[in-house]
């Protein structure tokens, strides 16, 4: 594999997660304002299903970014992230990456089921 494709592969690893994670929780918090709204209440928005369903699609993309950056850290396992650049910095951001996507992925599990158990649309 081209150090380039590695290059790219690296970058999904690294950004796809956080990017993932934010369009979740802002999707999610507006399935729930809708269902919450005056406006949303004739449509029969069920929050769960939306939020199960963000949650998986969300879990699985993390997992395809994750499995991105192992890809570049098995096709450069002859380096070291201290090697000179690029092939040092990308065995390092790739390492990065499957950090915080590990990190992204809890943090995915925890806000989608989060919003699943939670009662909405409950007044405080």
């Amino acid at each position: 594999m081209s150090l380039r494709r590695l290059e790219i592969l690296q970058w999904v690893g690294l950004l796809l997660g956080a990017l993932v994670w934010t369009g979740q929780h802002v999707v999610g918090y507006g399935v729930t304002e809708a269902a919450c709204s005056p406006g949303g209440t004739h449509w029969g928005i069920r929050t769960d299903t939306w939020e199960a369903v963000l949650m998986a699609a969300a879990a699985g993309c993390v997992l395809a970014a994750g499995l991105a950056a192992v890809t570049v850290v098995v096709r450069t396992r002859e380096e070291s992230y201290e090697s000179p650049p690029p092939t040092g910095r990308v065995r390092f951001l790739a390492i990065a990456a499957i950090t915080a996507n590990l990190i992204f992925l809890v943090i995915i599990l925890l806000d989608g089921l989060g919003s699943i158990f939670n009662v909405a649309c409950r007044q405080g």
